[in-house]
């Protein structure tokens, strides 16, 4: 069994201490949007996927952040009854909904993409001079999972 200094190198164990640390930044950051970081994100995708042209469901949403489809339809559900979006049946499929935001959902993910930029800077500050081999790092790690997630679902 691995403790004290020894846990403090085992990368899945540090990953999990950052992935907190950051989560409860995100959080406290948006807190008084009454969101949490999955659902700023979700948010925030909206307008994204609409400057790509892309239509807007439930699926690209999960596409585009790597949130679980269970997850994005729990956090639309939740937008929806606080109106920051609607869904609207797609015109080619009845089964289908295009998310959107509202005119207020549209000024909360602006407002939320400006905290999260500035958790941002302030989180990621010690890496600075490093920022660029932690992001290459991470990508790699990124696809390599993806690959394994893929072959495994």
């Amino acid at each position: 069994m691995t403790t004290g200094d020894e846990a403090q190198r085992i990368p899945g164990y540090l990953l999990w201490q950052v992935s907190k640390l950051w989560q409860r930044r995100l959080n406290s950051a948006l807190a008084d949007l009454d969101l949490s970081s999955t659902q700023a994100v979700i948010l925030m995708n909206v307008p994204r996927l609409n400057q790509e042209r892309r239509a807007v469901t439930q699926s690209a949403l999960a596409e585009a952040t790597r949130i679980d489809r269970m997850t994005v339809s729990q956090s639309i559900r939740t937008l929806e009854r606080k109106r920051l979006i609607t869904r609207v049946p797609a015109p080619t499929d009845r089964r289908a909904y295009h998310v959107e935001l509202t005119e207020h959902g549209a000024a909360v993910a602006s407002s939320a993409l400006e905290r999260i930029s500035a958790s941002h800077a302030a989180f990621f500050e010690p890496l600075e001079s490093d920022i660029r081999l932690y992001v290459e790092l991470t990508q790699r790690l990124i696809q390599a999972n993806v690959r394994y997630d893929s072959e495994q679902g």
